[in-house]
Parts: structure tokens; sequence; C-alpha cells
């Protein structure tokens, strides 16, 4: 099965509010990253990895609660928990805060994984691990270790791993379509 997972668990504190929440264009960002998967139609089903102070708001998707051995750890603790609940599938893994990205990419994305076999990850003007599609017989493990480990960063995560990065120019895609809303600022 092809999992989609909207990572909304983040504390937000550089945007000031829950970005997850944040209505963009009247709609909630994590609903146009929902939308986004739905419209690459491939996944089987949506799902939305958060916190437990947000577990509630995502209604009516399947929240997928961090772990309590490793809440607040970031992204790596959100794709980690994701994997224990789907270790047999393809999780096509998207933060909430990449509301543009292309519906056209996550396909090529899945496809990508299925015909490798590998973690594959999105890559423009720099790596966007947190646009990609994870599984792998050891993976929950490998992530468990690394969260153990206090190394928090995905990409210190990814040079354990066996990987594919796609480069989104490749493909015809602009950075513009892969910007991460941090701030308030940096919606378009």
């Amino acid at each position: 099965m092809v999992i989609g997972a909207v990572l909304a668990g983040g504390n937000s504190t550089r945007f000031g509010t829950d970005k997850s929440l944040y209505e963009l264009n009247d709609t909630p960002m994590y609903m146009h990253v929902v939308n986004r998967l739905k419209n690459s139609t491939v996944c089987d089903t949506i799902v939305v990895n958060t916190n437990l102070r947000l577990k509630d708001k995502f209604h009516p998707f399947k929240t997928i609660v961090d772990d309590s051995e490793f809440e607040d750890h970031g992204p790596l603790g959100g794709i980690y928990a994701l994997l224990k609940e789907y270790k047999n599938d393809y999780v096509v893994v998207v933060s909430t805060d990449t509301p543009y990205i292309p519906s056209e990419w996550l396909k090529i994305l899945v496809d990508t994984a299925i015909e490798t076999g590998k973690i594959v990850i999105t890559e423009g003007e720099q790596l966007h691990p947190l646009v990609g599609v994870y599984h792998g017989e050891t993976i929950v493990e490998d992530l468990k270790q690394q969260l153990e480990s206090k190394k928090l960063s995905i990409r210190q995560f990814l040079k354990h791993q066996d990987y594919v990065a796609l480069n989104i120019k490749e493909y015809g895609f602009t950075e513009s379509m892969f910007q991460n809303i941090n701030r308030k600022t940096d919606i378009l």
C-alpha cells in the first residue's frame, strides 16, 4: 500500500501559530497538502502525523501521534511514528508547510520508490527530505537508533541509508513549487 502522510506535528515557533491549521486562501495549510496527495492518485489512504496537543484537529483523517518515547523529536520522530505504524508500506511524507507541492511530483516519487525499492527524496537547490517516500525492511529500527543517538537531523539519518534524490529541475519543476513556509512572510 501507499500511505500519504502529512507531517503536521511541529510547534511552529517561527510561524507564530500552528502552521498546519493556518488558513491559506481560506483552507487550512495541511489540507492543501492533503489535496495534493489526493490529486496524485497514488495514495491508498491519507493520514496526518502530529503531536498530542493537535491530535484531535485533523478530523476525519486518521492521526498518527508521535511515539511517547520520542515526543518533540522533530520530523525524524514523526517519520518514525509513521513507519512504525506502516512498516510494510510506502509512506509518502510531505511536510505541512509545503502547500504548493505539485501532485505530479508526488506520483514521480512513488513510481521511483516502487521501481528502485529505495527511499526517494526531493532535491532542488538543496535536499528536501520532508518531501519523499520512505520504506524499507530495516527503516524502523534505523530510525529508532538515530533517535536514540539524539542526532535528530533527517540529513544525518539519510547518510546511513540507500536513497535516491530526484532533482526537480530534471523534471521541469521550479523551486517555488517546493517552497517551505516557515514564517507568514514566506507566503506567496
